[in-house]
């Protein structure tokens, strides 16, 4: 049975994960952090070969690990076919599968936080392929929505369409699990917990409360979260410039 695990990097308030399949011996990093020990020591632990690396979008709050862990481990690196960046990288597209063994994960493409942001779904083969929990990055938290304005970052529009359009059609059911909490300067109003459902942020999110676009716009542009001073910075570098 392939398994899912969180990490949290409490300094950042960023979360990562681990898809593993234990018949293959394989094992996926998304969102990795700068530090990758933790994912090198639990792997070890389970018997599991990091075999593919994906980063949700080019961050530009936190370095990312994924350069570190490709050169550590000799794995893939995989990201969305429009990521911009001065390496060599496997591209995803919108729809494709990546299978792990007996693990599957659906790629949604959903701009907005940046354009090439991607959220990951995980099928469930065993239940008529239906989704049951999905990776959401920078583009839906636990009471927040992704945070727009950095450097590279996308629109208004395509994140209204990402969310409302995408992600909030999957059943209610579906768990999410994004790559940020409260602390994290990529929203304003995370909640600290560090997983939710489709259902219960349709009913308590506030950023999903709206009943417009413009209303939409006008949460966003209200509930700004703090500057991050230097993410420009951070971006180029997790570009490899």
């Amino acid at each position: 049975m392939p398994y899912l695990r969180q990490f949290l990097n409490e300094e950042k308030s960023c979360t990562s994960y681990i898809i593993g399949c234990p018949t293959s011996g394989e094992a996926l990093v998304v969102d990795p952090k700068e530090d990758i020990r933790e994912y090198l020591v639990f792997t070890q632990s389970m018997g599991a070969k990091i075999t593919r690396v994906i980063d949700t979008h080019i961050h530009a709050d936190h370095y990312s690990g994924a350069p570190k862990l490709v050169k550590e481990t000799g794995a893939e690196l995989l990201l969305f076919e429009s990521a911009e960046v001065n390496f060599e990288y496997t591209p995803l597209s919108d729809g494709e599968v990546v299978r792990m063994g007996n693990a599957e994960l659906k790629v949604m493409h959903t701009p907005g936080h940046t354009p090439e942001s991607m959220c990951l779904m995980y099928v469930d083969k065993k239940r008529s392929d239906s989704v049951w929990a999905v990776l959401t990055g920078d583009t839906l938290f636990v009471g927040d929505v992704g945070r727009l304005g950095l450097v590279g970052g996308g629109t208004m529009e395509d994140m209204y369409s990402s969310i409302f359009n995408r992600l909030l059609r999957l059943e209610d059911y579906t768990e999410i699990y994004p790559a940020h909490y409260a602390g994290s300067a990529c929203g304003r109003g995370m909640s600290l917990k560090t997983f939710s459902t489709i259902g219960y942020e349709k009913r308590f999110n506030p950023a999903l409360k709206v009943k417009s676009f413009e209303e939409f716009r006008d949460y966003i542009e209200t509930n700004r979260p703090r500057p991050i001073p230097d993410h420009q910075k951070i971006k180029r570098s997790n570009m490899g410039l």
